[in-house]
């Protein structure tokens, strides 16, 4: 239905535009006040602050930033890079279960194999801690693989077959006197592909008020492309070919990023890149926005990819490609605290009292003097201060070392307060590093350790299980929405050890994502003994023994390998579905079909038996028939001469009376003749 109100429609200009304004008053713009903030961390980390306040001063920088966000990201990758699975998808039904173990583990696949995981999780991890949230960025990648191929003596029909495929091009080709040819095949392959990879945290952009990334109306990804690159991208050349080449220069001279590299004396001056033209780097900006560019009164999401003021693309799109790590979340905003940023106070305070006791130690070692007038006969013999060298003085009290306050032992007790107050903050204990060797005493038992231990990692937990759900469980959906909407032919891939021909395109739309962790080998440890446990004891239990199928041992001794770090399970045990019967004893097989046929000539022989049974009592059962019968007829024929004789009886009674009665009529007559008579 047609709305009332006529809604204004959007031209590429017009986008442009709106696209540059939110840019302007995004978080993470040209040096905002995050930037300057990551900035800052970014020198306490590499331990270029704070500053000495004097020049004769111990340089001395204390690493408490350093320290705490390496021990936490440490933590984090041996949580999630050791092998066990932390992700699965959860069947839909009982039927499900063998095909949503094979999306786990090809989405497994897409992640490690086809992508670098360990290495992405390190960068966000490090981002989100030092920068408040580290985000990557996934996408479908169109590429394609070109190779050449060579070929020798085909026939003309044989080559003729191999050119009729799209990604097949003749490359260099002669063919010999008999008819046969060979040369080189330029072959094309899709390579198309996901792609998980990490965003620097300047080039990720997003509107101030943002909650979140499932309800950002606008968030960009800033970042260097040349001229040549567009064009391998499928832009249009003449809409490349229209971006300006004074361009400014800001994000090639933003302070986070040259901060970054001072360390290495990088400089930021000619790049080689931009002799040529189409070598020429430029600004890109992919954002995603929600637009209404034709006028309808409902907007959309909208990917809008824009360099300078050209418009290069415009899509609609069903999802942000972006993925966040965000530490220490706050309620209601996309940015939560920086982690590295609460340490600033305790390096500061660190640094300050651990150079006051080095320029101490420095002024107590090599130590002032008191010199009386006249008393030296050269005084450079007491500048120099040479190991062994003698000074010559005129009186005996000439020299007097000057005297030296002695250091303030609240120094070392508050070092030692600091060094509380960091593990509080951080939630990064040394105990649970490993460090604390007071902890391993005669008075503290082995599970009181454990339990020191485990408390000191409540924390860790707490932004590991962060980690997991917030962007490995949300990371491991998209990849698997990504594949089942553009993977549509069949293919062979190794998984798990063995080759499977999977089709995503076959699979469901959407999948449930379980988390399971555990932080560290220590919990992996604990579990794997636990399992092996179990399995010790219901192997030993007789009444267990159709309850603890071989399939159920599989399935308990692979997840304690997978949890002991060893991905390919498949290389040490065999899943018992995949073992073949063992092929049958020859004695076995021997007594098996003697005590068939003896089987079989027990039964010949009960029915045998059951058959001369059966005969004997139809053989009585016809006697009696035949006898009856005999009897019967015997019967009938002397009814039928009993009959006879009456029959006979009858006849000659009525021949009798018929002769009386002519006779009685022969009388009647003769006495009619003769009255007289």
């Amino acid at each position: 239905m047609k709305s009332n109100k006529d809604y204004k429609k959007l031209d590429d200009d017009q986008i442009v535009s709106i696209v540059d304004t939110n840019l302007r008053r995004s978080i993470g713009y040209y040096d905002s006040e995050l930037s300057k903030e990551r900035r800052q961390v970014m020198d306490y980390y590499s331990a270029k602050l704070p500053r000495p306040a004097h020049d004769g001063n111990s340089k001395y920088v204390s690493q408490d930033v350093y320290d705490a966000v390496e021990s936490m990201k440490a933590s984090l990758l041996e949580t999630f890079s050791t092998g066990n699975k932390t992700l699965r998808f959860s069947p839909q039904n009982a039927d499900d279960v063998p095909t949503a173990e094979v999306c786990t583990e090809y989405t497994d696949y897409v992640l490690h194999r086809q992508n670098n995981l360990f290495e992405t999780m390190q960068t966000v991890i490090h981002d989100g801690l030092i920068a408040r949230a580290g985000v990557a960025k996934v996408y479908w990648c169109m590429q394609d693989e070109s190779t050449l191929e060579y070929v020798e003596g085909l026939t003309e029909e044989e080559l003729d077959v191999l050119l009729a495929e799209d990604n097949v091009e003749i490359e260099e080709i002669t063919e010999d006197e008999f008819g046969m040819f060979s040369g080189e095949l330029r072959v094309t392959r899709d390579t198309s592909q996901v792609k998980v990879e990490a965003i620097a945290p300047e080039e990720f952009l997003i509107e101030p008020q943002a909650k979140s990334l499932d309800d950002v109306s606008f968030c960009a990804h800033r970042t260097k492309k040349s001229i040549s690159e567009l064009i391998e991208m499928g832009y249009d050349e003449d809409l490349v070919a229209k971006i300006s080449d004074n361009e400014d220069t800001d994000f090639d001279n933003d302070p986070e990023i040259l901060s970054r590299f001072d360390d290495i004396g990088a400089d930021r001056g000619f790049n080689a890149k931009g002799y040529q033209r189409q070598t020429r780097q430029v600004t890109v900006v992919e954002a995603f926005i929600e637009l209404d560019p034709e006028g309808t009164g409902v907007a959309e999401l909208y990917k809008v990819v824009k360099a300078s003021n050209i418009l290069l693309e415009k899509e609609i799109v069903k999802r942000r490609p972006f993925v966040a790590f965000v530490p220490l979340p706050i309620p209601h905003a996309f940015h939560g605290n920086n982690f590295a940023e609460k340490l600033l106070g305790i390096q500061n305070a660190r640094t300050v009292l651990t150079r006051s006791i080095l320029d101490h130690a420095m002024v107590t070692n090599n130590p002032r003097y008191t010199v009386v007038k006249g008393g030296l006969t050269n005084p450079r013999e007491l500048i120099d201060n040479r190991v062994g060298g003698i000074v010559n003085v005129s009186r005996p009290d000439a020299i007097n070392p000057m005297p030296q306050a002695s250091l303030n032992p609240f120094v070392f007790q508050t070092i030692q307060m600091l060094d509380e107050d960091k593990e509080d903050t951080s939630g990064v204990s040394r105990l649970s590093q490993g460090l604390n060797k007071d902890a391993i005493s005669k008075q503290n038992s082995a599970a009181m350790v454990e339990q020191l231990a485990t408390m000191s990692q409540q924390r860790q937990k707490i932004i590991a299980r962060n980690f997991a759900n917030n962007f490995l469980k949300p990371l491991f959906s998209m990849v698997y929405s990504l594949v089942v909407e553009n993977e549509s032919e069949e293919k062979i891939v190794e998984l798990a050890g063995r080759y499977v021909p999977i089709d995503p395109s076959q699979w469901a739309d959407k999948r449930d994502v379980q988390v399971e962790f555990h932080l560290g080998y220590g919990d992996q440890e604990q579990l794997v003994q636990k399992h092996l446990s179990f399995h010790q004891l219901f192997s030993a239990d007789p009444t267990l023994g159709q309850m603890y199928s071989p399939q159920n041992k599989f399935k308990m001794l692979a997840s304690v390998l997978e949890k002991s770090g060893i991905k390919n399970v498949a290389d040490f045990l065999t899943d018992p579905a995949m073992i073949p019967p063992p092929p049958p004893d020859p004695n076995a097989e021997m007594q098996m079909q003697m005590a068939q046929q003896q089987m079989q000539l027990q039964e010949r022989q009960t029915a045998v038996a059951e058959m001369k049974v059966q005969l004997d009592a139809q053989m009585r059962q016809m006697k009696h028939e035949l006898d009856t019968m005999k009897a019967q007829q015997a019967f009938a024929l002397q009814s039928d001469k009993q009959d006879l004789k009456e029959t006979e009886f009858e006849h000659k009674e009525y021949v009798n009376l018929e002769e009386l009665e002519i006779a009685r009529k022969a009388d009647d007559v003769r006495a009619i003749a003769s009255p007289n008579g």
